[in-house]
């Protein structure tokens, strides 16, 4: 339980101070311990929060594959929509996580790229690869080309509400949302009419 807590104040110090700024003693000071007890669970710093990071980013992958997971049997358009909105969701109720997880991802520690890369790529993989394979089931006629052009589009779309998750009030974010969910069916309306 104590080391669970270690890596909530770890994540959560990150999210308000960085890295740099999040030392032993202010995550220590948090959980209510001496920052020597930290290293009964972990030998440094640099240890510590690859701890955190992986547990932040784990636990991020595990949130859209749940998502996916769900939706996977609907029609493209509803996974689409599903994907996009499961994850605003998740991470307006996540938001010191998110926090954190935005800046790991815009400024990450040198200590961590390398650990961050690897991540991200094993992410995009799953996620390209699934939704490619769900634009060919609906849409069989579709090429592979044209199938990762597809996903490429909604990734792009995705990942620019993300960005926006802190920039707006909620109102104007779905709003956002709604106009990627219009620019996803007007794509796919495309395609249907090309078959």
């Amino acid at each position: 339980m104590t080391k669970d807590k270690i890596i909530k104040a770890a994540i959560h110090q990150y999210s308000m101070v960085n890295y740099h700024g999040a030392t032993m003693q202010k995550i220590a000071k948090e959980v209510g311990i001496k920052p020597a007890s930290i290293y009964f669970f972990y030998k440094n710093k640099e240890d510590l929060f690859f701890a955190a990071f992986q547990k932040l980013l784990e636990s991020h992958f595990k949130q859209m594959k749940g998502i996916l997971d769900k939706a996977k049997d609907r029609g493209i358009l509803e996974v689409f929509q599903s994907l996009l909105t499961g994850t605003v969701a998740y991470h307006k109720s996540h938001m010191q996580e998110t926090n954190a997880y935005i800046s790991l991802v815009a400024s990450p520690p040198a200590e961590m790229k390398h650990f961050l890369q690897e991540h991200m790529e094993t992410f995009d993989t799953w996620m390209f690869e699934s939704l490619v394979e769900l634009a060919k089931r609906d849409f069989p006629h579709l090429t592979e080309t044209e199938a990762k052009m597809l996903t490429k589009q909604f990734v792009l779309l995705m990942d620019g509400i993300f960005w926006e998750i802190n920039l707006y009030d909620e109102h104007t974010l779905q709003e956002q949302i709604d106009q990627a969910n219009k620019i996803m069916a007007t794509l796919l309306e495309g395609i249907q009419h090309e078959k």
